[in-house]
């Protein structure tokens, strides 16, 4: 299969795609779908990290929309380095079913008007791996978030205001200043 049939945009996409099979990148997701209407979402108001229960959960079409994303990385074979969430569950979930590993951080709780440091700097860092140095491993490191992370200015203004639709992501090249390289979709 040729690689514009994996996305919804093609040339683009394309070039995109060939960037990430060398590695060295990180993508940031938007979770996968959950019930209401872009860019109406509603969460509840009692709604907490850790606390699924409180939280929107992913629908159906959201987990095989999760699973596709993974499917499709395999099918490409996309390296991936390190998964990060946000601990609200619809991205826990998303990155378990996506890539069948994931480190919950608190550092990508999302609160607005608070700026987001420790995600800002591992965006600008280039994939690694080891607990002393920081080595480059040649894979892609993985962040499944919220929307709102980019447009609240919660990271770097060199980030950009993006809309990303559930289950889309952004390819970010590391570095000072980053640059955000595009939108991708592998559903």
């Amino acid at each position: 299969l040729a690689l514009g049939s994996f996305c919804n945009f093609a040339t683009a996409q394309d070039s995109l795609l060939l960037l990430l099979k060398n590695g060295g990148y990180n993508i940031f997701f938007r979770h996968a779908k959950t019930d209401g209407l872009d860019p109406h979402k509603k969460n509840p108001p009692n709604e907490t990290p850790y606390n699924c229960a409180s939280q929107r959960p992913l629908n159906d079409a959201g987990r095989a929309q999760a699973q596709e994303i993974g499917r499709r990385f395999s099918e490409l074979l996309l390296p991936v380095g390190d998964v990060y969430s946000s601990p609200v569950c619809r991205c826990e979930e998303t990155a378990k079913l996506a890539f069948g590993k994931v480190t919950t951080v608190d550092w990508m709780v999302v609160r607005r008007g608070q700026f987001l440091s420790k995600l800002d700097k591992e965006l600008r860092s280039v994939p690694s791996t080891g607990i002393f140095t920081k080595t480059p491993t040649g894979k892609n490191n993985i962040y499944v978030g919220h929307n709102i992370t980019f447009t609240e200015f919660l990271v770097g203004k060199e980030f950009g205001r993006p809309f990303l639709e559930e289950g889309e992501a952004l390819v970010i090249e590391p570095g000072e200043p980053p640059k955000v390289l595009g939108r991708i979709k592998f559903y």
